[in-house]
């Protein structure tokens, strides 16, 4: 819990300019993934950035200026399993390194975010559902599996 007077984790990591810098790493990362990118297809970088740096921001004690979907909602549609949401994290965990971030704020970034994570997971795609009636339920396999 916060103490007053107590610095918010948004103001301990230097505010947007840090997370802006973190995610744009990060989604280099990630679009350049060949599994995660493909959930990632047809949606602007920019776009994307944006949504997760006001999202984590509000979540870090940041300004709260994030008005898109919150986490289940966004997700219903993917078939997200505990493995994908392992590699996100540790593209995550190594973005925020590059960035010189703390290995303590570190952990307390990936700790909020992992909150996020679990109502997300799915044990299977038909616990996908769609979001809107021309929703497509994404079932997106590993292709280093597939190429197994």
């Amino acid at each position: 819990m916060k103490k007053e007077n107590e610095p918010t984790l948004f103001e301990l990591l230097g505010g947007r300019p840090t997370l802006e810098k973190a995610h744009k790493i990060f989604y280099d990362k990630i679009y350049a993934d060949p599994w995660l990118g493909q959930f990632f297809t047809n949606i602007s970088r920019d776009h994307i950035e944006n949504q997760q740096t006001d999202f984590m921001s509000q979540a870090m004690g940041g300004p709260e200026n994030y008005y898109g979907a919150f986490p289940i909602p966004a997700h219903m549609h993917m078939n997200i399993t505990k493995e994908l949401v392992a590699l996100r994290s540790d593209l995550l965990a190594k973005s925020l390194e590059e960035v010189g971030i703390s290995a303590e704020l570190a952990k307390r970034w990936l700790k909020i975010d992992a909150a996020f994570a679990k109502g997300i997971v799915k044990n299977s795609v038909a616990d996908c559902q769609k979001r809107y009636f021309t929703d497509t339920i994404l079932d997106i396999k590993d292709p280093k599996k597939s190429a197994a």
